[in-house]
């Protein structure tokens, strides 16, 4: 889903991690299977509905697309959640990437010992 977070009211429940880097000049890794984990740990005890995400590529030393631009046209997207995840202040989870025939999906471990 396509989103433009400076439209949106919403609460971070967690600083950014890097989730996933793929080269885009390897056509072997673009066509193929990835997946990345990663621990975070959840500043708030409130609902997850959904996680975030943007990307950024380096077409040459001067030249970078970001969706964090709010000049360009390109926008973050976001996996939403079926059912909320409940998450506790300070309490660890688990994001997993999985990057698979260009899609990209994420889910959530929740409560992983602190």
């Amino acid at each position: 889903m396509d989103i433009d977070l400076s439209t949106l009211d919403y609460i971070a429940l967690c600083d950014p991690v890097e989730l996933l880097t793929l080269d885009l000049r390897d056509v072997t890794e673009v066509r193929g299977h990835r997946t990345k984990s990663v621990c975070v740990t959840a500043h708030q005890s409130l609902p997850l509905t959904a996680v975030v995400y943007w990307f950024e590529v380096k077409l040459c030393d001067r030249v970078e697309i970001t969706t964090t631009d709010k000049r360009t046209h390109w926008k973050q997207a976001a996996v939403m959640f079926h059912n909320e995840v409940e998450l506790e202040e300070n309490c660890l989870f688990l994001l997993e990437t999985v990057y698979s025939d260009s899609c990209i999906n994420i889910s959530i471990e929740p409560s992983i010992n602190s």
